[in-house]
């Protein structure tokens, strides 16, 4: 490995030692030939020779110093770049080691629950200083990210659960008590309790809760107000209706001899009769009520009359079982509104000289008022839709366009504690069946059949 290499690797004695050595080691060599020298000459040459060899030898250990010095350097660096080598070997291999295995087996563990600690100890060491603390600042970061992202997590599903809470646990309870009871809605405490641990999300929620509240009660105080306003306006326009009504009746029975106004005065009491019958319909689904006083009792051919005469087709409205039968007067005109709506379902889908049979049942329960038309009918799912939407009116906000009867008839039908049910007539048309309870029939005497309503 090259990481083992740079052990190997000698170490060079320092060029100046290297010289010294020299320098020592020539002068040991020098000095006993520069003594010889001195000694085989005569006695008048020898100061001449000792200077010459002495100079000469000097020479040479100097020159013997200087080369070793040179050599000694030149082996520092040669042992300098053979290290260099091996260093940058040791670092590449090392540094593909980290990027290669131990970061990603850094990150898997971490990610996988695992400490740094843990993860390390499964590989081999780094031996180089600086990559190792490298790896360990990298594995710590990545430690504490992991931490946070749990941390993260932990929060999201906290407000998952919380903001769950709300749309499954507080806001139906909430929209149920605001319809039934405003004032109660608004002072009444929320269900679910404080969760433990506070955090600032927890306000949030409480902020965005707080909110919706204030929101869902105010529209709910804008709601009712818009419909008591449009139930006002209702009334006032029917009442309107009904009397511009009354003038075209005493026209009719005044001018109703002369051709050239009869036709025009009956097209415009039926025009007029949709009209008044419109109004109503506004002021049902605005929650508004009858606005008419009728008597103690009110005999059932008048009910059958007045609805007969809303949608302008009494001519065409055959009754069968109601002579004798009399109804109380709070239930008079709800039940002629419910009459009205079905009579004109049933002369629409008739032919336009076609009639349109009421016939009159008694039981136990009440009497029942079987609305029969000789029209196509409705299969068993539409009966079923039709019972549906009976069943659960709504009001003005969950009017469909232009279907307003069903709505009409279902809201009256739940105030009044009329039943209502849809079959199949002997004609082979809709039969609609109303059933007006005991409590609100006045008599159920005699029933014989009649011919009309015309008069």
């Amino acid at each position: 490995m090259s990481t083992d290499s740079t052990d190997r690797i000698r170490i060079s004695p320092h060029p100046a030692h290297q010289a010294l050595i020299a320098l020592l080691a020539s002068a040991v060599l020098v000095a006993p030939a520069w003594s010889w020298s001195v000694a085989a000459v005569g006695q008048g040459d020898r100061p001449l020779v000792a200077a010459v060899t002495g100079a000469l030898g000097t020479a040479l250990c100097a020159a013997v110093a200087v080369a070793a010095h040179r050599a000694a350097a030149v082996r520092v660096v040669r042992d300098g770049r053979v290290r260099a080598r091996a260093a940058d070997d040791t670092l590449e291999h090392e540094a593909a080691l980290l990027a290669d295995h131990l970061l990603p087996a850094l990150a898997d563990g971490v990610r996988s629950g695992r400490t740094v600690r843990e993860v390390l100890a499964a590989h081999p060491p780094v031996r180089h200083a600086a990559l190792d603390r490298l790896l360990r600042a990298a594995g710590g970061e990545l430690d504490l990210a992991a931490r946070r992202a749990e941390h993260a997590r932990a929060l999201i599903a906290r407000c998952e659960r919380r903001i769950t809470e709300l749309d499954r646990a507080w806001l139906p309870p909430l929209t149920a008590r605001i319809r039934t009871d405003r004032c109660a809605a608004a002072e009444a405490a929320d269900p679910s309790p404080a969760p433990t641990g506070h955090l600032p999300l927890d306000d949030a929620l409480a902020s965005l809760r707080d909110h919706v509240r204030s929101e869902l009660l105010a529209a709910a105080r804008r709601t009712d107000t818009v419909l008591a306003a449009t139930a006002s306006c209702g009334a006032r326009l029917s009442a309107g209706l009904e009397t511009a009504a009354e003038h075209l009746r005493v026209l009719r029975e005044t001018h109703g001899d002369r051709p050239e106004v009869r036709e025009d005065l009956v097209e415009a009491g039926r025009v007029l009769a949709r009209t008044v019958r419109t109004a109503d319909t506004l002021v049902t689904l605005a929650g508004g009520g009858t606005g008419r006083r009728d008597p103690l009792t009110v005999p059932l051919p008048d009910v059958l009359r007045r609805a007969a005469r809303r949608v302008g087709a009494r001519t065409r409205v055959r009754a069968r079982g109601a002579e004798g039968v009399e109804v109380l007067g709070q239930a008079a005109e709800p039940l002629a509104r419910v009459l009205a709506e079905l009579l004109d379902n049933a002369a629409a889908f008739s032919g336009p000289d076609a009639e349109v049979s009421v016939r009159v049942e008694g039981d136990e329960e009440g009497i029942v008022l079987h609305v029969e038309d000789g029209g196509p009918g409705m299969r068993r799912r539409e009966r079923e839709a039709a019972r549906a939407r009976v069943d659960s009116p709504g009001g003005l906000e969950v009017v469909d366009g232009d279907r307003t009867g069903l709505a009409v008839v279902g809201l009256i039908a739940a105030r009044h504690r009329f039943g209502v049910d849809f079959g199949t007539s002997p004609q082979g048309g809709l039969s609609v069946g109303v059933l007006v309870p005991r409590t609100l029939v006045a008599a159920s005497g005699p029933v014989p059949e009649r011919a009309g309503l015309a008069s």
